[in-house]
């Protein structure tokens, strides 16, 4: 059925949404989809066709070249507000450029790594994934052989751990674990911990740790009992010797909020396992001690529930 005639005042000649598709070559189900979401306004008939004149088919237009250089819709919308809006429109291609480009650097690091793993003589998967996993992260999304973040740090943040946990500390864990995913609220963790006056030492005692499990590992390899010793003695140093108050409060506050802490443990715990049986059952053993006393544990991290932390008074907020 070919065009209706629009309402008065009205071009004589508005296209139903088939032959808009036609012309723009964007789908009808798109079209209906860029309608729903408010980015089109096409007019209606009294039998409920929508018809697109010419300012509708337009914006169809922009709205599809946009899309095909990679702007999200929702800065489509605001790039687009009624009538078009040169200033928006220029600030989110500013926006947009800058995405491109940092996308363009990271392909560079990628072509230079695989460049580099196949021009080496001694190419493992190993070196390469090694070769690979650094090409494809920055520090503001990656935490190296610990994990990648579903949220970046800031800037500040990301040169804070670039110097706390540069080089993974020797830890010979496989670099593939460095593209564990690590969801959007331990990016907030870290970044109050980051904020925290004191945090140095949080970090001084986790690197002491770390040494102590590999020192276990190679002296004492197959003995959890010597596993569990160092657990305990985690928490035993934890209760006698509290952290820096403003870092503890950081850990009070973010780590019960992190709703994936039991599978995060699970994956620290493979994570640990790729070091030594001995180095994940440190985890296993802090994770199930600092349970029966009422922490939250995440790692080797520990925090108080609300009702265990002190009072304004100073005094803890249940009974002992």
């Amino acid at each position: 059925m070919g065009s209706e005639v629009g309402p008065p005042g009205a071009p004589p000649r508005l296209l139903r949404i088939g032959e808009a598709a036609t012309l723009t070559g964007v789908s009808p189900g798109r079209i209906r989809h860029y309608q729903g979401l408010g980015l089109l306004q096409p007019t209606r008939s009294q039998s409920g066709y929508r018809y697109f004149g010419t300012i509708e088919l337009l914006r169809l237009l922009q709205i599809d070249l946009l899309r095909s250089l990679g702007v999200s819709l929702t800065e489509i919308g605001t790039s687009l507000p009624g009538r078009l809006d040169g200033g928006a429109l220029t600030g989110t291609l500013e926006r947009h450029r800058a995405t491109l480009q940092a996308e363009r650097q990271r392909l560079d690091r990628l072509l230079a790594a695989l460049d580099a793993a196949l021009e080496s003589e001694a190419t493992s998967p190993e070196t390469v994934t090694a070769l690979l996993a650094s090409a494809n992260s920055t520090p503001q999304d990656s935490l190296g052989i610990f994990g990648r973040l579903s949220k970046p740090l800031s800037v500040e943040t990301s040169r804070v751990y670039e110097q706390v946990l540069g080089g993974g500390w020797g830890l010979p864990v496989p670099s593939i674990f460095g593209r564990m995913l690590l969801p959007a609220a331990v990016t907030d963790l870290l970044e109050q911990l980051a904020r925290a006056d004191g945090y140095q030492e949080l970090f001084r005692r986790i690197r002491v740790l770390a040494l102590e499990i590999l020192s276990l590992s190679s002296a004492t390899p197959g003995r959890p009992s010597g596993a569990r010793i160092l657990a305990r003695d985690w928490l035993r140093t934890h209760a006698a010797e509290p952290l820096p108050a403003p870092v503890q409060a950081a850990l009070d506050r973010t780590l019960p909020r992190i709703r994936e802490r039991d599978v995060l443990n699970q994956g620290f715990q493979l994570w640990a396992e790729s070091i030594s049986p001995p180095a994940a059952e440190v985890l296993r053993s802090l994770e199930s001690e600092a349970r029966t006393r009422g922490l939250v544990v995440l790692g080797v991290l520990l925090a108080r529930p609300a009702h265990h932390r002190p009072s304004s008074t100073g005094r803890a907020t249940h009974p002992k």
